[in-house]
């Protein structure tokens, strides 16, 4: 050693050397692990976003049809009419929309129609769209088809779907000129998160 002011220089071994590496990498390893953990700890504590079981739905439709317009296109005959319903039941309000009916020379035929529902399903108030389609052949039993969705308010994220069983043709009326049904209707109905 120097006696005139020099600086001892320790030389580490390689056994030394080793262990301070061992630290820094332990070190930076905890670092980055956990801020890992407890943003996977804080996903288990947050509420999970889930969809709300499906629920079945019934009720009823009395609706009011009023004629747009009737043309013959060679055996068809489309008549387009003008709809105004009062649902009861899981859906209650008013729905009113156009249905567009196809019928061919041997009675068969389709109907569709689209519209907008006002009111309120299982307790929820807003508005949805709700379309229906029915096949019918000529000498048969109709297959009918309802769908709900693009909900607005407390009716946002609703989907679902179901069938017509039954309706009743009860007859023109000094509102609804070109006739009225009570429509029966069940299905499902589901809320997305």
């Amino acid at each position: 050693m120097s006696s005139h002011g020099e600086k001892s220089v320790k030389v580490k071994t390689k056994k030394e050397n080793s262990k301070s590496m061992n630290k820094t990498n332990i070190n930076q390893q905890l670092r980055r692990t956990f801020p890992a953990l407890a943003i996977i700890a804080a996903l288990f504590i947050l509420p999970q976003a889930q969809a709300a079981p499906p629920a079945a739905v019934h009720g009823y439709s009395t609706d009011c049809e009023n004629l747009i317009s009737e043309q013959h296109v060679g055996q068809n005959t489309i008549i387009v009419l003008n709809i105004t319903a009062t649902f009861t039941g899981t859906f209650t309000g008013t729905w009113v929309g156009t249905e567009r009916d196809v019928i061919h020379a041997d009675g068969s035929g389709m109907v569709q129609g689209s519209g907008v529902f006002t009111g309120s399903v299982n307790g929820r108030s807003g508005t949805m769209i709700f379309s229906y389609r029915v096949t019918f052949p000529p000498n048969g039993r109709e297959v009918s088809h309802w769908v709900v969705d693009q909900g607005t308010g407390d009716l946002a994220g609703i989907d679902g779907q179901g069938t017509t069983p039954s309706d009743e043709e009860t007859g023109p009326t000094d509102d609804c000129t070109w006739d009225t049904f009570v429509v029966e209707y069940s299905g499902q109905i589901q809320f997305a998160p």
